[in-house]
Order: C-alpha cells, then sequence, then structure tokens
C-alpha cells in the first residue's frame, strides 16, 4: 500500500495541480518549494482469522498538508480529502475497501526565515493486496 499511496494521490489532478510530485513517506527534502504533503504510517494492523492472516489490512496514515500559509495548507488539506475521503476502489493491484478521515490538526512552523503551516489529516485505509 505504501508504495501505491503517492501515486493514487497525485492521479487526482485537482492535487497534483497544488503539489506537483511533492509527496513523499516519513520526510521531505530540503529545499523543495511548499506545497507538500509527508505521509507517515501511524497504525499498519493486519487482519488475522482462524488459518493466518486474511490479507485485509487496516492502516492509519497521517498527511501533513504544507504550504506558506495556512489558508493553502487548508487548500492541499481539503483536496487530499477530496480524493480520499470515502474512496474505494482497484488501484495498481491494491484492493482500496475504505477510506475515512479520523482527525485533523494544524500547526505552524518556523526556523531561521522559513516559515511553514500544516493542516495535518489522519486517515484509516481498509485495504488488501489483490493476489
Amino acid at each position: 500500500m505504501q508504495t501505491k499511496l503517492a501515486p493514487l494521490l497525485l492521479a487526482y489532478a485537482p492535487l497534483a495541480a497544488l503539489v506537483g510530485n511533492r509527496v513523499q513517506w516519513d520526510t521531505l527534502p530540503q529545499g523543495q518549494p511548499l506545497g507538500q504533503i509527508a505521509m507517515t504510517l501511524v497504525t499498519g494492523i493486519p487482519d488475522y482469522h482462524m488459518q493466518g492472516t486474511s490479507g485485509l489490512h487496516l492502516s492509519r496514515v497521517q498527511f501533513d498538508c504544507r504550504d506558506g500559509t495556512a489558508a493553502k495548507a487548508r487548500v492541499i488539506a481539503e483536496a487530499l480529502c477530496d480524493r480520499l475521503s470515502g474512496f474505494r476502489g482497484v488501484y495498481q493491484g491494491y484492493q482500496f475497501q475504505g477510506c475515512f478521515q479520523a482527525n485533523q490538526r494544524t500547526s505552524f512552523g518556523k526556523v531561521e526565515s522559513h516559515t511553514w503551516f500544516t493542516d495535518s489529516r489522519d486517515f484509516i485505509i481498509h485495504w488488501a493486496p489483490i493476489a
């Protein structure tokens, strides 16, 4: 799922127009322009039955949408929600059985003369690889 989530987001033209290809797992490279999304896997839980794993997974992913103003960060976060909220479907060999927003928070950061605003959204994602 982690290899497919960024391409799934970037396949949505309104979101890609805001962030280009600046969607990364865990950290964002320094020196990139703002208009970014950093993704963090918060929780990954496989589903089990009596014979072992069922193949279904539940993942909680935090999406940190960053830009130079709070309003711009919110626009990115809202485009992310337009793409993921309630999403179901098959994408590149994975069945996404449901994506649901679970949390939202905002923050501000500053290092020297560089400032940014973050609108973070957590999503619960139910998924399984297609065998």
